[in-house]
């Protein structure tokens, strides 16, 4: 019977009334309660009316039935100021044509002295040829930021689109060319000044001031489209103006002639359709860095809604408008703050409902529980028996059940240091007889059940949390006690197999740990690595089972332990616990190779930050760390990127030289106050690198099965709290910079992380991640580095000795035949 109890205890408990959520096996359960079959319904009838609700939204089918597009209407290039209300009546008995004639005279007189002072005031506006376009836009420099020769080709292509009449008296050469935005990425040339139709979601809109031009363009409209193939760069699409269906999405820039703001489209985002001829590459910064996008300036065709209340509305208005049908109001619906009050109160009030018969549940059972147990009053039973009671007496009658109730700790800060409640499901009485039970040396299934409980929950609090319950005195059971000692005997105890699955523990460790004074300590704590030996310094905190006070052997449970070896695996191991990083995890990190970030790195991977950032810069004078840290310095080994990923769990926490070249850096904000002051700032920098592969050419296996052949470099990350010199700009967040360097630092692990190139394969990127200490510029000093001018001069020389050596050649053949013909003479 042991094991099933010990079973059910692990069971997760309901939050409402405490019950066991999981069916009883071999039991008549009794029938479900009336309320807690009220409460479900309840909460079927609120899904069932959300669900409801959200499927009266048409906006929810359009990505089934998504909607068509609406060619947006031409209108007039001047409007009045007022228009007729519809259905108004008007004294007479004219009829509807002659009012509406009547009006388009006064439209027409208005209009005409508008003209004519124009006229007298200022030229009027000209549209340019297609000619004068064609001659501009081949002045516009592709591939840069606006610059002033790009501004007469967007004025005078704006000036083309500005209104129909334009637009239909200087069509396009060419046919209208249906296209995506990588082709003009990759061949501008071919496209430049040619008509094309860009499609996509807007995204924001910026409204711009136009500079001085002779073809009346005062402001413009930078829209920001998301492309609709899946393409990750926007379209910059630049129109004169905007039609009835987007302008009412940004009013207030609309109203403001003045305003040069930009503002984002919130969700859901419309989709518009715009005409018009591809300007240039337009260099903008992202994220990213620098990128491209192409530039079309033309006019709107077409706007789709997709479910954007804003712009159905406007357009619904405009094409009834053009129709001459009156638009149909939409009934009002209850608004979804109205929906959530109701639903919010209905809560409430279900909730308490629950909490009061939660409460008579729990007084019955309270009152059966304690039906045996006679309770008097305190005033009675002082009254009746105080004149033959002595005061010891009255003390033990206090202490019965059903009196009053003794408080378990007196001291306050006893109470502060206690751990009880952290450790749910643990009391003083439950700890008390596991210290019993380890003292007289029993390890049984019981024993072994409550030692790996205790130690999941302990594995769960933070080192930060446990060292605040710490109290220097003498420690009680249930209370947080400091663990520190030599390492005496070690020992692992497997875990039962039926709280595997629950606590995801296969063993605990047993230890008997000598302090300072020579006071034992017998701990059972979480598993360690197996590099663990006698002699080894282990601390941290853990929860009392014995008190202190009566005990010459402590005994206690924890969770992590921090691990000091005395005999370092390397002199990287030995700095890193110096300089408090927990490398008793650093055998769990090698597990998570090839793998993103995650929270189990958090602990090892920022404190390692700021330990590499001291130790880079540590002089050899500082006691007692800057002679280890010098000499670990000194016996960094230089590796490639090869090395570290043939044997990555070699190279975990050491100290490590490699030669990179960077080509980017972003600088990453730390939110948590503990994990800053662990980095030593409120940020880090994350540098990305490419690095030498030499004559190895690397395969990579994707998901789909294929594999990627990389070869010559590869990507390596590096991590720094603070950048160098020659890379470091206070003003940016992220740079584009490359820099040959050489870094030292520690070794972290292999990480993955997306990427355009693996993504087109299938597969994630996965490169070395090196926490670096030191930095040094590997950029050549020298005008000519691979000595160009040594070799012309030598090459000079040699020129100059041939033709020497061909004249001496040449005189002494000329002597010898001198002297052949004087002795034939």
């Amino acid at each position: 019977m042991c094991p099933r109890i010990q079973r059910v205890t692990m069971r997760i408990p309901n939050e409402i009334n405490r019950d066991n959520l999981y069916r009883r096996r071999g039991r008549g359960g009794a029938p479900t309660q009336t309320y807690r079959r009220l409460f479900r319904l309840m909460l079927a009838l609120a899904l069932v009316l959300m669900v409801m609700r959200q499927a009266a939204r048409p906006g929810v089918y359009a990505i089934f039935f998504p909607e068509t597009m609406v060619p947006v209407q031409s209108e007039p290039a001047s409007q009045s100021t007022s228009e007729p209300v519809a259905n108004e009546p008007i004294a007479g008995e004219s009829s509807a044509d002659e009012l509406r004639s009547e009006w388009e005279s006064v439209q027409a007189a208005v209009a005409e002295q508008i003209l004519s002072e124009d006229q007298t005031l200022e030229k009027p506006q000209r549209t340019p040829t297609r000619m004068e376009q064609e001659s501009l836009i081949a002045q516009v420099d592709d591939g840069t930021v606006w610059r002033a020769a790009d501004q007469p080709a967007l004025c005078a292509t704006l000036a083309l689109h500005r209104s129909p009449k334009s637009w239909s008296a200087e069509p396009p050469f060419e046919s209208v060319l249906e296209t995506g935005l990588l082709p003009l990425l990759q061949q501008p040339d071919v496209y430049r000044g040619r008509t094309v139709r860009a499609t996509g979601k807007l995204v924001r809109l910026v409204y711009v001031q136009a500079s001085t031009n002779p073809w009346g363009i005062d402001r413009y409209w930078d829209c920001w489209l998301q492309p609709e193939d899946g393409s990750q760069r926007p379209w910059l699409i630049i129109v004169p103006q905007l039609p009835q269906g987007i302008r009412e999405l940004v009013p207030e820039l609309v109203n403001d002639l003045e305003s040069t703001d930009s503002v984002d489209i919130v969700s859901p985002l419309p989709t518009i359709v715009v005409e018009g001829e591809f300007l240039k590459r337009l260099s903008y910064q992202s994220a990213d860095g620098a990128e491209l996008t192409p530039v079309v300036v033309g006019h709107v065709q077409a706007v789709r809604s997709n479910g954007n209340a804003i712009v159905g509305t406007a357009l619904q208005s405009a094409n009834a408008k053009a129709s001459g049908t009156p638009m149909v109001t939409k009934k009002r619906s209850l608004s979804i703050g109205m929906i959530v009050l109701i639903s919010t109160l209905i809560g409430i009030a279900i909730g308490g409902l629950v909490m009061w018969r939660s409460s008579v549940s729990h007084r019955r059972l309270r009152a059966k529980r304690q039906r045996e147990h006679v309770t008097l009053p305190m005033l009675a039973c002082l009254a009746l028996g105080f004149s033959f009671m002595t005061m010891d007496d009255v003390v033990v009658l206090a202490q019965q059940p059903g009196t009053v109730e003794q408080p378990e700790k007196s001291d306050a800060a006893s109470a502060d240091a206690s751990l009880l409640d952290l450790l749910s499901g643990f009391d003083v009485e439950r700890l008390q007889r596991l210290g019993d039970r380890m003292q007289a040396g029993s390890n049984g299934n019981a024993a072994r059940d409550e030692q790996a409980k205790l130690v999941f929950r302990l594995k769960r609090l933070s080192d930060a949390t446990l060292a605040q319950r710490l109290n220097s005195e003498a420690a009680s059971v249930g209370d947080a006690t400091e663990i520190n000692g030599a390492v005496e005997s070690v020992q692992y105890v497997a875990v039962p197999e039926e709280l595997i699955e629950f606590l995801n523990l296969r063993q605990l460790v047993q230890l008997v740990l000598v302090n300072g004074d020579g006071t034992r300590i017998r701990v059972i704590a979480a598993p360690l690595p197996k590099q663990v030996a006698v002699g080894d310094q282990l601390s941290g905190v853990g929860v009392a089972l014995l008190d202190d006070e009566e005990q010459s052997t402590s005994i206690a449970v924890a969770g992590n332990l921090h691990w000091r070896p005395r005999q370092p695996a390397s002199l990287g191991w030995q700095v890193l616990g110096e300089l408090n990083v927990d490398i008793t995890r650093l055998p769990d990190i090698v597990a998570l190779s090839r793998r993103p970030l995650m929270d189990v790195d958090s602990q090892v991977f920022f404190s390692m930050i700021g330990a590499a950032n001291q130790a880079g810069s540590m002089s050899a004078e500082s006691e007692p760390l800057g002679p280890i840290a010098a000499a670990m310095r000194a016996a960094a080994v230089d590796v490639s990127p090869t090395d570290l990923l043939k044997e990555p769990e070699k190279w975990m926490g050491q100290w490590i030289t490699i030669d990179v070249e960077t080509f980017r850096w972003t600088r990453v904000t730390v939110e948590l106050d503990e994990r800053a002051k662990q980095v030593g700032s409120d940020h880090y920098y994350q540098i990305d690198a490419i690095g030498d592969l030499g004559n190895v050419q690397l395969k990579i296996a994707t998901e789909g099965g294929g594999s990627v052949t990389m070869e010559n470099r590869y990507p390596v990350t590096l991590v720094a709290a603070e950048l160098p010199e020659f890379l470091a700009d206070e003003k940016a967040l992220s740079r584009t910079v490359s820099t040959p360097v050489r870094v030292e630092g520690f070794f972290y692990r292999l990480w993955s992380y997306e990427s355009d190139f693996m993504a087109s394969h299938g597969g994630k990127q996965f490169a070395p991640l090196l926490i670096a200490g030191r930095w040094a510029d590997r950029t050549p000093t020298s005008t000519d580095p691979i000595g160009v001018s040594w070799i012309g001069t030598f090459a000079a020389v040699g020129v100059i000795a041939a033709i020497v050596g061909a004249l001496a050649y040449a005189w002494f053949n000329r002597r010898g035949d001198r002297l052949a013909r004087q002795h034939r003479v």
